[in-house]
């Protein structure tokens, strides 16, 4: 990056926003190579096209909560919500 930077920002800062700035960038060229794809008939839906960054979320990700939906072992003033949540009473 070629000039000053502005006022008050630090160098971990601007190392922050340079490496954002990097990531947004890649973000738009996958999402312009998506809408070549489907525009080509590389692909047939957008659903179609996996990017990259959903591996990633997918390796990280922690499993989905498990919920007791037959209200056995509910709490002692916790109501049974819709679909078996246990929710607070209101």
């Amino acid at each position: 990056m070629t000039g000053h930077w502005p006022a008050g920002l630090s160098a971990a800062d601007l190392a922050d926003y340079l490496q954002a700035q990097a990531e947004h960038e890649a973000e738009m060229r996958e999402l312009a190579d998506r809408e070549f794809q489907v525009e080509t008939g590389q692909i047939d839906s957008y659903a179609d096209y996996h990017f990259t960054w959903q591996e990633e979320l997918e390796a990280t990700a922690p499993p989905p909560p498990t919920t007791d939906v037959s209200g056995k072992g509910a709490r002692p003033g916790v109501g049974s919500g819709i679909g078996g949540e246990n929710l607070p009473p209101f």
